[in-house]
């Protein structure tokens, strides 16, 4: 009987679970020009440094960035984009850090 009761309890968990994890923008850093060396994927809310600068890639999925030519989001942002279309520069970014609005 406890077993039959525990099943929904579990199933409904894992429903509520999965139903928050949404899909989040994600900026992707490369270190050289043409999305080329090293990379990293920033996806988490707030303020990033940017560690490589020779281009990169942007998934808009909901999130806007708001983009800094200084370390921890300082200053006036530089540009937005968007939260519903994806962006790519294959060359040389001077941006400094990232705020994905969420």
């Amino acid at each position: 009987m406890k077993r039959i009761a525990l099943v929904p309890v579990i199933s409904a968990a894992m429903i509520a679970i999965m139903s928050s994890a949404a899909y989040a923008s994600q900026y992707v850093a490369y270190e050289g020009p043409g999305f080329t060396g090293r990379s990293v994927v920033i996806d988490r809310c707030g303020p990033s440094n940017i560690p490589f600068h020779g281009s990169y890639k942007w998934y808009g999925d909901g999130q806007s960035g708001r983009m800094y030519n200084q370390p921890d989001a300082q200053g006036v942002a530089h540009f937005e984009l968007a939260s519903d279309r994806n962006a790519e520069q294959r060359t040389p970014v001077g941006w400094k850090s990232i705020f994905i609005v969420c």
